[in-house]
């Protein structure tokens, strides 16, 4: 009996391969025999068609290579096109060849569209010097050029990059760098100008800037308002920054209590008129005071209206609010809009700058770029020597300031030039190794500084400046 099912298997077996065999020799089957036939197999089978719930990869080879894949890419749209207002459209266009899919990405954003009512959101003089990818969140990097657009234009070319980066499945976020700063952080689909506000002007998407969690930097963040003729972007701006932020990981930079009483612009300038509180309640802290002035003056000016503006308290101009004098205007300042990108090589450091009266020096943050062969004490110091805070004396002449930096078990020295240090009065130059020493014993790898001047003695006038100076000698 057990040989009788053996039999019957074997045959069926023979009969199968057989089969197979034969299919093989005919071409029907995606293989081919490893030998070739003295004679040719050759025959028609009918024609059958089945709709299957699945699909077999072999049979679908020429459709997968017939219909291709296609990636979105964001550009700036005409007045025929956009038709209700729309400012961005988008277009779909093959999926580029090559190993990197962004690389071939970013080169149809930079190229001009098929679809002539449809224009690239690359300004001409602008390029794409380079891009990186970490954690979901890419960084693009433009040429310095960018930051002469307009806010609107550079608005318009960072979310087209952002929208049509973030249409990949491996990308989140983009952080816009250009001229080593960082001009948008963060930007998602969800965050996007997508409506043009000359054609439709009682919508506006308006830049505002608050101060991030740790108060140290502003951030931007886009409030979408509907206008009424009767009332001006730059009231909207102020009045929005009153409110505060939508996102909990910001924070209203202006001192609490603090109402508007007026707001108008002539000639580029706006005044903003504000009440006592915004001075009984100012910050107490030179970085608190930073941001309380320039979250007002980066969010006005980011109106194409505004280049600057006026601060009044109660109608009257201050000639000291914390340590600046609001005396004069303001003007949009990059330094202290954030956050501090890891990506591109910065680092999050207290620069310690003279006051405006040289009394004493005052810690302010600055992202600091980190190059691989510098420590971050030199980094820091080339940094501070470079500052140029508007508001605080300018002590320093460049590089040539100091023309040497060792260190020996995390104690520094500095060595100053000596026309340097001759060209300064005493009070000056009490605050510049004050400032010097503050913001070296502020790192962590460094225990005190000592100064040199000339690569000597540190006497000058018989006054020994040596040191050494510790954080507890300095604050």
């Amino acid at each position: 009996m057990k040989k009788r099912y053996f039999f019957a298997a074997l045959l069926t077996l023979l009969l199968l391969l057989l089969v197979l065999f034969v299919l093989a020799a005919a071409g029907l089957l995606p293989f081919e025999l490893p030998f070739d036939l003295p004679f040719e197999i050759s025959f028609e089978l009918p024609e059958i068609s089945i709709d299957l719930p699945f699909s077999l990869p072999f049979l679908n080879q020429e459709e997968e290579t017939v219909v291709g894949e296609t990636v979105t890419i964001y550009r700036v749209a005409s007045e025929n096109a956009s038709g209700g207002g729309d400012l961005i459209c988008e277009e779909a266009c093959p999926q580029p060849e090559g190993d990197s899919l962004i690389d071939g990405v970013l080169g149809l954003f930079a190229s001009e569209s098929e679809d002539s009512e449809l224009s690239c959101a690359l300004p001409d003089n602008v390029t794409i010097e380079g891009w990186s990818l970490e954690k979901s969140v890419v960084t693009l990097t433009f040429s310095e050029s960018f930051l002469d657009l307009t806010d609107m234009d550079q608005t318009i070319t960072a979310f087209c990059a952002a929208l049509t980066l973030c249409a990949l499945d491996e990308v989140e976020s983009v952080t816009v760098i250009a001229g080593e700063q960082t001009v948008f952080s963060g930007l998602m689909p969800e965050d996007a100008l997508l409506r043009d506000t000359d054609t439709d002007p009682y919508v506006r998407q308006l830049r505002l800037y608050f101060a991030d969690g740790d108060g140290r930097y502003l951030l931007s963040e886009y409030h979408s308002l509907t206008l009424d003729e009767d009332t001006s972007p730059e009231r909207y701006v102020i009045e929005e920054l009153l409110r505060g932020p939508n996102n909990g990981e910001l924070q209203q930079a202006i001192p609490e209590g603090t109402e508007l009483i007026s707001c108008q612009t002539e000639d580029g300038v706006c005044t903003v008129n504000l009440s006592a509180a915004f001075y009984e309640n100012r910050p107490d802290t030179a970085s608190g005071e930073r941001l309380a002035i320039y979250s007002i003056v980066n969010s006005l000016t980011s109106l194409s209206q505004v280049d600057s503006v006026v601060i009044l308290v109660e109608g009257e101009a201050l000639e000291s609010y914390v340590y600046l004098s609001l005396s004069g205007s303001f003007t949009k300042y990059d330094e202290v809009i954030g956050p501090v990108s890891e990506a591109q090589g910065e680092i999050d450091a207290d620069l310690y700058l003279a006051l405006p009266g040289l009394e004493d020096v005052a810690a302010l943050p600055f992202r600091v770029n980190l190059s691989d062969y510098q420590s971050q004490a030199e980094a820091v110091l080339q940094a501070l020597l470079a500052a140029a805070e508007p508001g605080y004396p300018s002590l320093f002449s460049g590089s040539g300031t100091v023309t040497d930096l060792t260190v020996t078990n995390g104690a520094y020295t500095a060595s100053l030039s000596q026309s340097f240090f001759a060209s300064l009065t005493e009070e000056a130059r009490i605050a510049a190794i004050r400032s010097i020493a503050s913001t070296l014993c502020a790192l962590e790898e460094v225990n005190s500084v000592l100064f040199t001047i000339g690569g000597g003695e540190a006497i000058f006038d018989g006054t020994d400046w040596s040191g050494p100076w510790t954080a507890d000698d300095l604050w």
